[in-house]
């Protein structure tokens, strides 16, 4: 009997180990394969979370596009930047695990903290996209935030030493012990170097096409018009070389914007960075980098 159980447990243990290894994926790759779709949004102050800084302050829903059930994960130190020029970019604080069944559709929440000091808390109305991961000293101090389970305004304030230069003794905390260990990090951290590089851009999420006449882009943009202008969608190389217009001087008015682009071009080589860009008001309003791969 006892060996008849041993046997079961063992089967089913190495059942879920397959499942999980066949169907566990990042969720930025998952967007990327096309294999997900994602709505990502401020919670602002709820019932289940006291502030809209840090802790459960991201709502995200998610589609699964397959006909498979998925797991797909979120990791401490991803960024998800806002398309508001004027909102704080968030950096996950806690790794998360999301469960979806074929072709289904779930509703769940994102614990993370705001990454610019000085800018407008999440609400409601803001939408983010998932971007790339954090790293240096600031990836390093989301991993130990994590372990140390500090996603509150314990947390929050060590981001900001790192992210606005704040000092470390804003620090503060009920548990000495855990305070001391990021306060001796995120000094470390300062007296060392940046916490880690600064990027201007959010990566396409699909992967282009290779056909026989080329490589073809396709995929979605969006940003934030601040007022009304004329507007400008150019691809460019690496080198800052113009290859390709998708579109010159098109009007657009105020507010949350959305273009669909669909561009072959056979210039486009394989292996290289390209580097899509929205132009208008003066400015660069979004720019997506594109690997040709």
């Amino acid at each position: 009997m006892k060996k008849t159980i041993f046997v079961m447990l063992l089967l089913i243990f190495h059942a879920g180990i397959i499942l999980h290894a066949s169907n566990s994926i990042p969720l930025f790759d998952a967007i990327k394969k096309k294999m997900v779709s994602v709505k990502i949004k401020g919670r602002g102050y709820t019932s289940d979370n006291s502030s809209a800084h840090y802790g459960k302050c991201v709502s995200l829903k998610i589609r699964n596009l397959t006909s498979q059930p998925l797991n797909v994960n979120m990791e401490a130190g991803r960024r998800l930047k806002c398309v508001y020029d004027s909102v704080q970019d968030m950096l996950v604080s806690r790794s998360d695990m999301y469960a979806l069944a074929p072709n289904a559709s779930g509703d769940f929440t994102i614990s993370a903290f705001c990454s610019q000091k000085h800018d407008r808390a999440p609400s409601e109305s803001s939408i983010f996209d998932i971007s790339s991961m954090s790293e240096g000293y600031l990836y390093e101090l989301a991993v130990l935030i994590e372990s140390l389970a500090c996603f509150d305004n314990t947390g929050q304030q060590a981001v900001w030493v790192l992210t606005d230069s704040i000092s470390p003794n804003n620090i503060s905390g009920a548990d000495a012990a855990k305070v001391k260990k990021l306060k001796d990090f995120v000094t470390f951290a300062m007296a060392h170097g940046t916490p880690e590089k600064q990027y201007g851009f959010t990566y396409d999420y699909s992967f282009p096409n290779k056909s026989n006449s080329g490589f073809i882009i396709k995929g979605e943009v969006n940003w934030n018009m601040p007022y009304t202008s004329f507007v400008t969608i150019s691809v460019y190389d690496n080198q800052n070389t113009k290859i390709a217009t998708i579109f010159a001087e098109k009007p657009y008015k105020p507010g949350y914007q959305t273009y669909t682009y669909d561009l072959a071009n056979t210039t486009f080589k394989e292996g290289e960075l390209y580097w899509l860009r929205v132009e208008g008001c003066g400015k660069c309003l979004k720019e997506l980098a594109i690997k040709m791969e």
